[in-house]
């Protein structure tokens, strides 16, 4: 192996784990940013590519997936800086954890406020901002506004009181397993609320991207949220209509979805509507490639990284 390497021209290697290459974030942050990369990545003549933690990988950018970094020992980080890469940390919703960034060169935020974060932590190293995508599988979805529909998307275990809002008629719940395999995307038109109520204390010391937000804005739909949720209050306004306490208990959430439920249609939901656009442009593929062209290619703070 070389002690030197061209000042341009190196591979970008999307690293993700073996055992976890079936997970979310190793899909959407894993292969599916490694193929909108990529398609940025040929007009400067760069090549791609998405490697498992255990090949061997050298010299080459490395953006070091969420997934690969949950082995034990946790020493992706330290493998890849002894083998000449740049190493750039996307830990995605994980624990930020000074092991794996005080040797990273670089990081990936998902979210504003994990942006923050990092820049506040490692203030001397680049934080690049690419709020997570949509799933790019999922084709254009128009969800219907004839009558009041909510569902709640992804792992049951993900918001809270979920099993008394389904008991109480609701809230249709509905597992988002990865590639559609469950043919979850086929039953995004039916509804136009999704329940996305998830308090800070829900998350632990991670970072949650609102991807419900996306999904719901990407079907044309609405989200309730919790009103300590940063990101999505960031994105959507602190006086977004369809906000929850978060110290709500199960009944008095009940009480808030009976409201929106007998309010259908009103100017709440006409703002709601309004505010998710938004949502729907920065998540979609051409808002992350014209980032990814400006943050990782382009004449700027990050060029040296992407060297």
């Amino acid at each position: 192996m070389p002690d030197t390497f061209p000042a341009a021209g190196r591979d970008i290697v999307f690293v993700i784990e073996r055992a976890q290459q079936r997970a979310g974030s190793a899909h959407l942050r894993g292969r599916q940013l490694a193929s909108l990369f990529a398609q940025v990545a040929v007009d400067y003549g760069r090549r791609v590519r998405v490697a498992f933690s255990d090949e061997p990988i050298a010299g080459a950018v490395a953006i070091v997936n969420k997934s690969a970094l949950m082995p034990k020992p946790q020493d992706v980080v330290a493998r890849l800086k002894a083998a000449g890469c740049t190493v750039l940390v996307d830990f995605v919703d994980r624990r930020v954890t000074a092991a794996d960034g005080n040797l990273a060169d670089g990081f990936l935020a998902v979210s504003a406020l994990q942006y923050r974060h990092l820049r506040a932590t490692w203030p001397d190293k680049p934080v690049i901002h690419l709020p997570h995508h949509v799933d790019l599988d999922l084709w254009p979805v128009a969800c219907q506004w004839d009558h009041f529909a909510c569902a709640y998307f992804g792992n049951l275990d993900n918001a809270a009181h979920l099993g008394a809002v389904r008991d109480a008629g609701l809230v249709t719940t509905i597992e988002t397993l990865t590639a559609n395999k469950n043919h979850w995307f086929e039953q995004l038109p039916a509804y136009n609320l999704h329940y996305a109520f998830r308090p800070r204390a829900l998350w632990g010391a991670g970072f949650k991207p609102f991807t419900k937000g996306f999904t719901a804005a990407h079907a044309g739909a609405i989200a309730v949220i919790a009103d300590d949720d940063e990101e999505a209050t960031g994105l959507l306004g602190t006086d977004y209509p369809f906000q929850i306490p978060a110290s709500a208990d199960a009944d008095t959430v009940i009480d808030h979805l009976h409201a929106i439920r007998d309010s259908f249609g009103n100017a709440a939901w006409r703002t709601a509507r309004l505010r998710m656009r938004r949502l729907r442009t920065i998540s979609s593929a051409p808002y992350l490639l014209d980032l990814i062209r400006a943050s990782a290619f382009e004449v700027g703070l990050h060029e040296g990284v992407f060297a």
